[in-house]
């Protein structure tokens, strides 16, 4: 289909178009215009992170977290819209009776399905979005409603939600932290408890055993250096315990990068790769064989066939050969350091060294601390008793001020990490109404229904197998088209005057051709045929005969349907009045036969009486008598047949006068009929002088459009009905003496 094509096509079914693009339009601004009128919770919120979070980082850990803008935008949206926040969301909606949905939810869901339901709608309602060009976050909540309520419902689910929202943020930001103070709180709130008892023991001892004296100097500096070494050797506990603890994160992740694809202490750079040739040369080799093979079995040869063996036996070999073989091989491949592994590998390598250092400052420490609880043991009972007592109290007091002061630094760091990034509400929450955007969604549904519709018809063009124009008849009969009648208002020609109108022009067309073909005819009897029932054959023939009698030949027009007769309606003869049945059985004679017409030139010999079987009647040597006889007086004989498709009435006329015209109605494809009716013309060697494309679109006519471009204003003077006859919406009734359509058959 080319360009002009299509243009023809788009013209020709523009209703198709405008009643798509009518309706989609229509059902858009009707269901958008209907929805209840919309609001919207709104609230704008930035994420604000202290200098020391946004410090830059010279030598960064290989595992830490750099984040960007649009990455910290993108983490917030998530946690605003994560399933916990909505359902912590959706619970306090639903408890509160202020939300709307939540009704209807509690109405319509059973409920063990509630908050599942909950949550999905919310997610519908909720549209979160980056701002462009800053760094807020735009955060929506819709709902439909009256404008006395629907305002309400929106602002509050946006508060609910911006509130879930930071709580959810703040504990996020804080659990990172807050474990190692909450386990460094129970540690001092224990040594608080040891200090207590520790004190109460020693109070009572005291009270009891009033002889025991108070410690010697000397005592005194030996209790406080078992003080101070108890002291140093739970701090070197600790931070033995901290070395493990990093050494095994560090041996798991070490571990966890050597199995890592492309992990490991060398990491590859390039790899280039290329088939392996040993394997192509196998599947060679293998292809050859059983080629072989399955030559030698079309030889007739059978499976104890030493040859045959010998080949199976190859195939086997090769096809054990290929499983082994890979199908590409490495030519080249360069690798280089592993800056990850590499870094953590030298922090195990630090953290294995402190771990030692550790070890050995703990085991030196137990050593002087069992030293200098020996030399305690030397002294008298109970003064040693007295002296362990204070030593007890000494340490838990030294326990409670180390704990004291690791707890200041885990809740300072706590504090730190709560503060390092924190949430602020820009704008809202407020709430506001929602535009509809009927003109832009209507534009979008007519723009878009256009080009759907416009693609609809330029597809139902293509694929549609129907004959429109002579070029397309021609190529599809293989027979040339002789002329194409436009599909006019009024199908028949005045009787009374001659006019000029496309029809007439296009009928004076057709008679030209055959008064120019007459020496090419087998003779001057022409079987007007179709094959199928409305394609105009009894209207072409009536015509032809008429525009070939003023064109000045003598016409006869004989009626050759003699199952269901119409062309006496179109004459205006008698249809009583004896016809070719009659001539044939011998009932009449051939004046008889003949009735005159109000046409010069022309006389038409009806179908006369049905006869029992028209085909023995066709067949007889009487019809060919009377062809005979008509060829001396007449210059053309056309003769009106039935459907060809339908009944052999037309084969047997076609071959008795010589020439066929074949009928077509554009519109029609290649139908069965047609393609059956071509087939026993052809089998016959039946002269098919070509085909008469009728009903042709006023579009597609080239007489059509040349005429009502060139030629309709100047003939419009020369004959008043002129116009009416050649526009397609033509009064109904031209002259009062010709019936519009006489022929409902075609």
């Amino acid at each position: 289909m080319n360009l002009w094509q299509a243009i023809k096509l788009l013209k020709r079914r523009w209703w198709i178009i405008g009643l798509i693009t009518g309706i989609v339009t229509g059902a858009v601004f009707a269901y958008f215009y209907s929805q209840p009128r919309e609001w919207e919770g709104f609230a704008v919120i930035a994420e604000y992170r202290s200098l020391q979070a946004n410090r830059t980082v010279i030598y960064p850990d290989p595992y830490s977290l750099q984040v960007d803008l649009i990455t910290r935008l993108q983490n917030i949206a998530n946690v605003v819209g994560s399933y916990g926040v909505l359902l912590s969301t959706w619970r306090e909606l639903k408890d509160s009776g202020q939300w709307e949905p939540a009704e209807r939810i509690k109405q319509t869901v059973p409920p063990n399905e509630q908050d599942f339901a909950g949550v999905v709608d919310l997610v519908g309602r909720t549209e979160i979005k980056p701002i462009p060009n800053t760094e807020y976050l735009s955060i929506i909540i819709k709902t439909q409603g009256d404008i006395e309520v629907a305002p309400q419902q929106a602002q509050y689910a946006m508060e609910v939600l911006l509130r879930k929202f930071q709580d959810q943020y703040s504990q996020l930001n804080s659990q990172t932290a807050r474990p190692s103070r909450e386990f460094v709180e129970q540690e001092y709130q224990q040594a608080q408890r040891e200090y207590e008892r520790a004190t109460r023991q020693l109070s009572e001892y005291l009270n009891q055993n009033k002889d025991v004296i108070q410690s010697q100097n000397q005592t005194n500096i030996l209790l406080q250096s078992i003080s101070r070494a108890e002291v140093q050797l739970y701090d070197a506990e600790v931070a033995r315990q901290s070395a493990a603890a990093r050494l095994a994160r560090l041996t798991q992740q070490l571990r966890q990068e050597e199995r890592r694809p492309g992990g490991g202490e060398y990491r590859q750079l390039s790899k280039v790769t290329r088939n392996n040739p040993i394997l192509q040369q196998v599947q060679s080799e293998l292809a050859r064989a059983q080629n072989d093979l399955q030559a030698q079995i079309a030889q007739g040869r059978g499976d104890n066939h030493p040859e045959v063996q010998r080949l199976k036996g190859r195939i086997e070999e090769l096809e054990k050969q290929l499983g082994e073989q890979q199908a590409m091989i490495l030519e080249a491949e360069t690798t280089g350091l592993n800056n990850l592994y590499e870094a953590l590998k030298r922090d195990y390598l630090q953290a294995m060294v402190e771990l030692q250092i550790a070890e050995k400052r703990v085991n030196e420490l137990r050593a002087q601390l069992a030293e200098q609880r020996a030399r305690l043991d030397g002294l008298p009972e109970k003064q040693r008793i007295a002296d362990e007592l204070t030593l007890k109290v000494q340490l838990a007091e030294g326990k409670v001020r180390l704990l004291k002061q690791k707890l200041d630094e885990a809740l300072t760091r706590e504090s730190e990490l709560q503060t390092a990034g924190f949430v602020k509400i820009i704008d809202g929450p407020g709430a506001r109404p929602v535009d509809k955007r009927i003109p832009l969604r209507v534009a979008l549904a007519f723009a878009l229904s256009l080009i759907l519709s416009t693609g609809l018809v330029l597809l139902l063009g293509q694929v549609d197998q129907g004959v429109y124009t002579p070029s397309q008849a021609e190529s599809l009969f293989g027979v040339p088209v002789i002329a194409a009648l436009p599909r006019m208002t009024r199908t028949l020609l005045s009787r009374d005057r001659a006019e000029q109108t496309p029809l007439s022009a296009s009928y004076q067309l057709l008679s030209t051709s055959l008064l120019e073909s007459n020496g090419r005819l087998n003779g001057p009897a022409v079987a007007i045929t179709g094959a199928d029932p409305d394609v105009g054959r009894t209207t072409v023939a009536y015509n032809l005969a008429l525009t070939l009698a003023r064109d000045g030949a003598r016409v006869v027009l004989i009626d050759g349907d003699m199952r269901n007769p119409q062309l006496h309606r179109l004459v205006r003869a008698d249809v009583n009045h004896p016809g070719l049945s009659d001539i044939l059985l011998g009932k009449a004679t051939l004046e008889q036969a003949v009735q005159q017409t109000s046409i010069e030139g022309l006389v038409f010999i009806g179908a006369g009486a049905p006869p029992e079987n028209p085909i023995r009647l066709l067949r007889s040597p009487e019809m060919q008598q009377l062809l005979e006889t008509l060829k001396k007086v007449a210059d053309f004989i056309i003769i009106d047949t039935p459907s060809a498709a339908t009944f052999a009435d037309s084969t047997v006329i076609g071959l008795a006068a010589g020439n066929v015209l074949v009928v077509h109605a554009a519109g029609q494809g290649m139908t069965d009929a047609t393609r059956e009716m071509l087939a026993r013309f052809k089998q016959h060697n039946a002269h098919i002088v070509g085909v008469v494309l009728n009903k042709v679109r006023l579009d597609d006519s080239v007489v059509y459009r040349h005429f009502q471009k060139g030629y309709q204003r100047a003939l419009s003077g020369r004959n008043g009905v002129a116009e009416r006859a050649a526009l397609p919406a033509a009064s109904s009734r031209v002259d009062d003496s010709e019936p519009e359509q006489t022929t409902p058959r075609d």
